[in-house]
């Protein structure tokens, strides 16, 4: 893990070693064209307030762009095809310095940053992504909503549970470091799609015959799964194409334009194969799959 503990990078360095950790409580308020979203195309955490900024059509009110896809030990990187926007930084850590200089903790996508103030507003992606669809739905050119009222507790019930069990759980596979660990994190992670598969088999989306908010944190795992997860990761107890249900679905939303524009498979398999020397060491990236989607 690499930090920054009261502005100074340390490549190896883990949260727990901090002597504080600085969380970001500042108001995003809904106004156009003060926010700039940083994310990668390859966080499945980060593509979830990118897919509802697409989706909803907030693009000309919240300005976006993507790190490098390479990550070295300077963290997440800027170059010539990705770069900073809003300061024309080298890497993200500059810009938590440039806001704080003193700054200790982790640097992650998604980061939110707000213009007018030459602040962080926040980099809980669950947050985020809420926010965008419940409190900027009105600057939207897509009124789709995302988190309906008769829907909301049952949103908000899912999404930290497909957070858990899916999202965060992939990684508890890929980065084992025993088999015994390793079993238990695969178990856990088909057990989940398998529960998941069986829910599809009963309606079009998560929540019934509309997308919600819920959709937009699956859709991320999924995606990757082909690409990545199944090769680098290790998570082929059973490829995702034999879950009937879970795999048309996939097919579905991907096809709607706003949300396949999010997506860059070239860009994910680049960042996973290279960045992750501990998995892969020599960072050779492989020439497939081919994703006919």
């Amino acid at each position: 893990m690499a930090v920054l503990d009261k502005g100074v990078w340390y490549p190896n360095k883990e949260p727990h070693e901090l002597a504080f950790e600085d969380t970001f409580d500042t108001v995003m308020e809904v106004e156009p064209n003060r926010y700039h979203l940083y994310m990668s195309y390859a966080c499945p955490f980060a593509h979830r307030p990118y897919l509802v900024i697409n989706y909803l059509g907030l693009e000309e009110a919240i300005s976006v762009s993507s790190v490098a896809a390479k990550r070295y030990d300077d963290g997440w990187l800027f170059d010539d095809e990705n770069q900073d926007p809003i300061h024309g930084a080298q890497t993200l850590a500059e810009l938590h310095v440039h806001a704080k200089p003193d700054y200790t903790g982790r640097v992650t996508v998604p980061l939110l940053w707000d213009k007018q103030n030459a602040c962080i507003v926040g980099n809980d992606s669950l947050e985020l992504a809420m926010e965008l669809a419940t409190k900027w739905l009105p600057l939207a050119k897509n009124k789709v909503e995302l988190v309906p009222r008769a829907l909301k507790d049952d949103i908000e019930q899912l999404n930290p549970w497909l957070h858990t069990n899916v999202n965060r759980k992939v990684y508890q596979v890929g980065f084992a470091t025993n088999q015994s660990d390793y079993d238990k994190a695969s178990d856990d992670l088909f057990n989940a799609l398998d529960v998941l598969d069986r829910r599809l088999a009963q309606s079009k989306y998560l929540h019934g015959s509309r997308a919600t908010l819920s959709d937009l944190f699956l859709l991320p795992t999924l995606v990757r799964f082909e690409a990545v997860y199944e090769v680098h990761f290790k998570a082929n107890k059973k490829p995702i194409k034999e879950f009937e249900h879970l795999y048309r679905y996939m097919l579905g939303l991907v096809s709607d334009k706003r949300i396949r524009s999010t997506i860059d498979i070239e860009y994910m398999k680049l960042h996973y194969y290279f960045s992750h020397k501990h998995i892969n060491p020599f960072g050779i990236v492989p020439s497939g799959p081919n994703i006919r989607w």
